[in-house]
């Protein structure tokens, strides 16, 4: 019998519910305490919470063709300010530029009463010196403890080959980093980095709580590829979270709207 799986990693328990996947029929439920303290994380709980949902329902782990995870750590890191400095590069050039520059610098975000995403602003102008400018903003975000950067350029929603290329450089440095081109294709500048910078202040926590959630999957010798819910009810695959983890904010109650939807069979 082929089945769905959906997790859930709350902070006192981890759920998993099993579905038929032909009938979208519930065929049980699970529960386990979150595994906070483990050396393992909460990550211990889904492997048990995993393990318990196959042994109770005598589903093997071939037999699971979806699995997908709801989580709150994007809304929470926001919440609680438990987020990355963020460096900010603005390329441009002439005139243009001098609009770039000032589009690009956010300054401090207030997320929730003293509550801060704080970040540090750079400005590229596409010259011969771009590079040896690059590498020097490179070598200051590394020596503030920077570890995540964002690249804005204008009208990169339409030719974003400025962006990739400055970007590719801090990668090549071994930093995170987000373009605007890839979060949003609307042409305000300042919208658009701003919420690049959001995206990118949650980019290693989010990483990291996919990777180990993916690892929990394998580890429970279910072959399926995880899936994590996003925002507007749909999923994405982990390789999408390295990206743009920002879908995932407000994940869990889309998720259960969708739950609820699928269980009156309506769409």
């Amino acid at each position: 019998m082929a089945v769905r799986i959906g997790i859930d990693v709350g902070g006192t328990f981890t759920d998993a519910v099993i579905l038929d996947n032909d009938t979208f029929e519930l065929i049980g439920t699970v529960k386990v305490p979150t595994t906070h303290e483990s050396e393992q994380g909460v990550a211990e709980g889904i492997v048990k919470a995993l393990k318990k949902a196959l042994e109770e329902y005598n589903i093997s782990p071939e037999d699971v063709t979806f699995i997908a995870h709801g989580t709150t750590q994007a809304t929470n890191a926001l919440l609680e300010g438990d987020v990355e400095k963020v460096g900010i590069v603005g390329v441009g050039r002439g005139v243009e530029g001098y609009k770039v520059k000032l589009d690009t610098e956010i300054g401090k975000i207030e997320l929730a009463p003293n509550k801060f995403l704080c970040t540090k602003h750079y400005f590229l102008t596409q010259d011969n010196n771009l590079q040896k400018n690059l590498n020097d903003y490179i070598a200051d975000m590394i020596s503030e403890n920077i570890g995540v950067a964002v690249v804005s350029a204008a009208y990169s929603v339409d030719d974003p080959t400025s962006e990739i290329e400055v970007m590719d450089s801090i990668a090549e440095a071994g930093l995170l980093g987000t373009c605007s081109h890839e979060i949003s294709k609307l042409y305000g500048l300042r919208i658009r980095t701003r919420t690049a910078v959001i995206n990118a202040s949650i980019l290693p926590k989010m990483i990291q709580t996919a990777n180990m959630t993916e690892k929990s999957v394998i580890d429970s010798n279910i072959s399926a590829p995880l899936m994590i819910m996003r925002c507007d009810g749909g999923v994405m695959s982990v390789k999408e979270i390295s990206k743009r983890p920002i879908l995932t904010m407000l994940s869990g109650p889309a998720a259960g709207v969708a739950g609820a939807l699928m269980s009156e069979k309506v769409s």
